[in-house]
């Protein structure tokens, strides 16, 4: 990435870019810095490298009034859980009831408007996740009749891999995997049909956790097959990814989609 800025912004001083939601965590609760300051930093993070890279396709114009909502909460002594301030992306096929639009990456469904969250955006709501923005992907995730490039919408424009950016980025959740890559965000959110988690994951160098079907809820996701779909997450380790879908994880909606494979699963995915 050599003719753009790599520059991360540091947070209050402090680097942020090796550190892990975990860590992140810790310095929110010992006040080193707050969640503001943590998504204004991923936000300018976002404004330099994301011109080039055009990973992010809306950025959430809300984001930070939620990050001092709860950064109050946690002076009153409140804490959701371990995503409670910490700042994320979602795949932009999966339906955020806010200012941002849901377009699976297409102009066609610019302007329309989405009746509610998905399941596994209300659970991290819930769980005091900062929604950043919405993430690039391959135009309704590579479902179209003709072959295009690897990481491209009509809406994003073509998505680039972080190590070099004459390759593409893999395909369909690219902008969410490159997002975490080049830290403009702590974790992010994608979906899986067939290699659409695993595969960009491995082309930008960070954990993609595909869980079985069943584990996540898709109701409010933009569909593909009710067999094959599944929502996973992305993070720099492990932990990070591990962390992400324990928040997702579940059907608590009383919904028939996957319950049949989630029942009696461990609920902790570290």
């Amino acid at each position: 990435m050599a003719d753009i800025d790599t520059s991360m912004p540091k947070c209050r001083g402090i680097a942020i870019e090796d550190l892990s939601i975990a860590q992140l965590q810790k310095h929110l609760s010992d006040g080193t810095f707050s969640s503001r300051d943590l998504t204004e930093c991923y936000l300018e993070r976002i404004r330099r490298v994301n011109p080039v890279l055009k990973a992010i396709i809306e950025v959430n114009p809300d984001a930070l009034s939620i990050a001092d909502k709860y950064d109050a909460e946690r002076k009153r002594g409140k804490v959701r859980g371990p995503l409670h301030g910490i700042p994320f992306v979602v795949k932009d096929n999966i339906c955020t009831n806010d200012k941002m639009q849901t377009t699976a990456g297409s102009r066609v469904l610019v302007g329309t408007k989405v009746a509610d969250d998905a399941h596994v955006i209300k659970k991290l709501r819930r769980g005091g996740a900062v929604l950043l923005g919405h993430s690039n992907l391959s135009e309704w995730a590579c479902m179209r009749s003709s072959y295009y490039s690897e990481g491209y919408s009509s809406r994003g424009g073509q998505c680039r891999n972080p190590h070099n950016l004459a390759e593409h980025p893999g395909g369909s959740s690219c902008g969410s995997a490159v997002a975490v890559s080049v830290s403009m965000c702590a974790f992010a959110i994608g979906t899986e049909t067939d290699g659409s988690i695993t595969y960009p994951a491995d082309r930008s160098g960070v954990v993609g956790l595909k869980p079985s079907l069943g584990v996540t809820l898709c109701k409010g996701v933009i569909p593909e097959s009710s067999s094959l779909d599944v929502i996973g997450t992305f993070g720099k380790t492990v932990e990070d990814a591990a962390a992400a879908l324990t928040a997702i994880a579940g059907n608590d909606e009383n919904s028939t989609v996957g319950k049949y494979t989630y029942a009696g699963l461990n609920q902790e995915y570290h």
